[in-house]
């Protein structure tokens, strides 16, 4: 009986301690667009590495990492999902300051998830068929200052050409779909799901991979604010060591340029859960990023893009990368963590 009375207590306890724990847990409003590329949040979220690390996330869907820039300085976002533009700098010059805190998203070898596409017209006629066959073509990018125009550029330069020999607009993805049916769009960079949909549709040729125009192209980011590094250090670490893990499991996912690894089947079934992409065998299907596994963000790529940007003046001040960056928190979660080390 008393062995009994004694258990009943220990369980008890336990139950305090675990409902004390629930109620300490700690808040933390994350914002993302919904795409693939957030994947490393999904499953720190679905298998519980978060709420391990005692930390109860919201997550906030946005239109646009632009968007984030403004309730992440002010704090009501603690962390964001996007990438590091012209607009970024110069926010940061104006004192709406954030960090590159981790690694989100790349084009690495087989692992490109965008592409440089032509309308299917001109490429089955051989109008097109290389980046110096551009010229004077209707070309679009998301937003003036963004990685995909700096991108472009660089390659169009080893060709000599320059965006200056193009027809160059600004059109959403969804828009940039729109226009290859009707025939009023000639090239852009699409990513996935809307490149192999596109492809699939017969409105687009793929002309080559992003990869191909610059391997290891960082294409986003994870973003804290500065009021959560300030006011909660210790906070932003334990997300960082969650996130981390879920970034290992997706890697640990990936096979021949494809989501069918360890555990893919786990992953698949999480980003339909959690993103935008409902379809499974899309899913399966198409091209899935690349993302550090370690965390750590790809300065070298962004470098490229603060040259350009510089260069055109989309930049109207002097703040560099290394000013944008913030690794802390990396290095704080891989010495709990280890280096990543795959499961095959």
């Amino acid at each position: 009986m008393l062995k009994l009375r004694m258990i009943a207590l220990a369980a008890g306890v336990a139950a305090c301690a675990f409902a004390g724990a629930s109620l300490a847990a700690e808040k933390v409003n994350i914002a993302y667009i919904g795409g693939t590329a957030d994947v490393g949040f999904y499953i720190a979220d679905a298998k519980g590495y978060l709420q391990q690390e005692g930390v109860e996330a919201k997550f906030i869907v946005f239109d646009s990492s632009a968007r984030m820039v403004a309730p992440l300085a002010t704090g009501d976002i603690d962390v964001g999902s996007g990438a590091i533009n012209a607009g970024t700098y110069n926010a940061f010059e104006r004192g709406i300051t954030m960090r590159a805190v981790a690694d989100k998203a790349r084009n690495k070898g087989d692992y490109s998830y965008q592409a440089l596409v032509v309308r299917k017209e001109l490429w089955d006629s051989g109008a097109v068929r290389s980046l110096k066959d551009l010229k004077g073509r209707k070309v679009v990018t998301t937003a003036n200052g963004a990685n995909e125009l700096a991108v472009i550029e660089e390659a169009l330069r080893k060709v000599g050409l320059t965006s200056a020999d193009l027809d160059m607009n600004l059109l959403s993805m969804p828009q940039q779909v729109a226009a290859y049916a009707s025939g009023a769009l000639d090239a852009s960079i699409l990513p996935e799901p809307f490149l192999s949909s596109a492809i699939k549709q017969g409105t687009v040729a793929s002309l080559t991979p992003m990869s191909k125009l610059r391997d290891d192209d960082v294409s986003g980011v994870i973003v804290y604010g500065d009021a959560f590094i300030k006011n909660r250090p210790e906070v932003a670490r334990k997300v960082m060591r969650a996130y981390i893990r879920g970034l290992r499991d997706y890697v640990d996912a990936l096979k021949d340029a494809r989501l069918a690894g360890p555990g893919a089947e786990e992953v698949v079934d999480i980003i339909a859960r959690y993103s935008t992409v409902k379809d499974k065998d899309v899913l399966r299907s198409i091209v899935p990023h690349y993302v550090d596994p370690d965390g750590t963000v790809g300065a070298d790529s962004l470098r490229k893009d603060w040259n350009y940007y510089k260069e055109t003046k989309l930049i109207n001040g002097d703040v560099t990368v290394d000013q944008i960056i913030d690794d802390s928190f990396v290095a704080a979660a891989l010495r709990d963590l280890g280096p990543y080390k795959p499961k095959r």
